[in-house]
């Protein structure tokens, strides 16, 4: 009796296409440091127990070590390495009034290395880390209205020192007045960390708490207004000169801010420091009210001005259709513009020039090969208006074979010059196609030379290398000849082509 056969083993599931870089993203709540920002006491004991527990001695050994974390607080101390960009950019222009302004950050626990509260909102060690954790920055974004509405607002972030940040009575100097900061309160200089002192530059912006109850995140806001991004770099421009990240995967944190641009207005983006304003935060998303008891409305907020920018909102006429519509003149929703050619305007030109202008052309200094110099017309390759010219003979052995003489203005039309120009020298720079060109001059310049040399034989030596008549069979079983005739008859041609090179 046979036992029968097993049955065959199911076939391994196929594995999972790889997710292709360029389509790799991953949204990440946030990334907490290793340890936060600030300064640390490590304590350190040691005692010998017995094998029952018991000290063997009442003596302890101890050591106590204090350091600091440093970090970013009241400025950036390299901003290009900390903050990747910003939407809207720098004195941009454009659609914005449904994009809400952000900041893209190299480092993606930076949000997180300080907290708007304290103590801070931290799981608890060996629990799960996917609590809610806010950032301690915000982007706030302010206009013409807000100052038109709160006539002290200043607009501008001012350069001051971070004693202005602390009440008369521990920094002298101080421009604070009777405005709330981070350091409200304070009798001492203690709430400076390791390496800060009152002299170190920090811009700054004084907000109206009536205006800052309106416009800033609350507390909860803040665990939702930042994340970390990890994505393909594959595609991501970088600066000239700058060498692209070796790994295609990058990973980003972003700070999003609340407020929505106004549609036609310069806004200003800032990103401020939030940290331990817990009590200055709105009360509800609403808005109006503080969540400290006893803040005075009247009075400001100075908050530290990490990142300040611009940019306009134009609204709808902001968009790439739009802009192109409105080129040359042409009204929104009016008629096509007569000419779209980028143009220069000469007013009172004569009708020669106002026609060559008008197709584009611009008068440019020219410096002849023969060490001359004169004005001549040019325009680039992109113009929608065909001039007729007089036919170019090809191929062009020089720049000056394609000038063109225009007579209706007495000037030099020096566009398919420049064209030949700018051609040879892009295929020159193509090392590839360099060497081809020169291999084929030189086979050309060789052939040239064969067929002199043919010519000069033949005219030399006449009939002598005319066809031989045909040799009889056994002649030609025995092989081409080879004998002293044939010999003979190749010294006295190159006696020949001697003597007629000598002559």
């Amino acid at each position: 009796m046979t036992a029968p056969a097993p049955a065959p083993a199911p076939a391994p599931a196929p594995a999972p296409a790889p997710v292709l870089a360029s389509e790799y993203v991953t949204f990440i709540q946030h990334q907490l440091p290793g340890l936060d920002a600030g300064s640390y006491r490590l304590d350190i004991g040691q005692h010998v127990d017995d094998s029952s527990g018991q000290p063997i001695s009442g003596d302890t050994v101890s050591r106590s070590y204090a350091f600091a974390v440093t970090g970013d607080r009241f400025r950036l101390s390299d901003p290009a390495s900390t903050v990747a960009s910003t939407f809207p950019g720098s004195n941009a222009t454009g659609e914005f009034t449904t994009v809400l302004p952000h900041v893209v950050f190299a480092a993606p626990s930076f949000p997180w290395t300080r907290f708007p509260a304290k103590p801070p909102p931290l799981p608890p060690p060996g629990s799960d880390s996917a609590v809610d954790v806010p950032t301690w920055l915000a982007v706030l974004v302010l206009d013409d209205d807000d100052a038109a509405a709160f006539p002290g607002l200043a607009l501008d972030p001012v350069t001051r020192v971070t004693g202005d940040l602390f009440p008369a009575g521990v920094y002298p100097g101080s421009t604070l007045g009777e405005n709330y900061s981070y350091f409200t309160g304070a009798t001492t200089a203690a709430g400076l960390e390791t390496g800060e002192t009152t002299g170190d530059p920090v811009q700054t912006i004084d907000i109206p708490l009536r205006l800052f109850a309106d416009i800033a995140p609350t507390l909860g806001d803040l665990t939702l207004s930042a994340h970390v991004r990890r994505l393909s770099v594959q595609n991501k421009p970088v600066a000239l000169g700058a060498t692209p990240a070796a790994d295609p995967i990058g990973t980003f944190a972003i700070v999003v801010g609340n407020r929505l641009p106004q549609a036609g207005k310069r806004s200003h983006g800032y990103l401020v420091s939030l940290e331990s304003l817990a009590d200055f935060l709105p009360a509800t998303s609403e808005g109006g009210t503080l969540s400290g008891a006893g803040l005075d409305p009247g009075r400001s907020l100075r908050l530290a001005v990490l990142m300040h920018w611009t940019f306009n909102t134009k609204g709808e006429t902001a968009t790439f259709v739009g802009r192109l519509e409105l080129l040359n003149g042409r009204t929104a929703g009016g008629p096509d513009a007569g000419n779209t050619n980028l143009r220069l305007i000469a007013a009172g030109a004569s009708p020669p020039i106002a026609t060559a202008l008008d197709a584009g052309y611009v008068p440019v200094d020219h410096a002849l090969r023969t060490g001359e110099t004169t004005v001549s017309w040019y325009r680039g390759p992109l113009s929608t208006i065909d001039r007729a010219r007089a036919p170019i003979g090809l191929p062009v052995s020089s720049p000056d074979q394609a000038l063109r003489f225009d007579p209706t203005t007495g000037l030099f039309d020096a566009s398919l010059a420049a064209a030949w120009t700018i051609g040879r020298l892009a295929a020159l720079q193509d090392q590839s196609y360099a060497a081809a060109l020169y291999a084929w001059k030189k086979g050309l310049a060789q052939t040239v030379v064969d067929t002199v040399e043919q010519q000069v034989i033949n005219e030399a030596l006449g009939g002598l290398l005319s066809q031989p008549p045909p040799q009889p069979q056994a002649m030609e079983a025995n092989g081409p000849a080879t004998g002293p005739a044939t010999k003979a008859l190749l010294h006295a041609t190159m006696r020949l082509i001697a003597q007629g090179g000598a002559r």
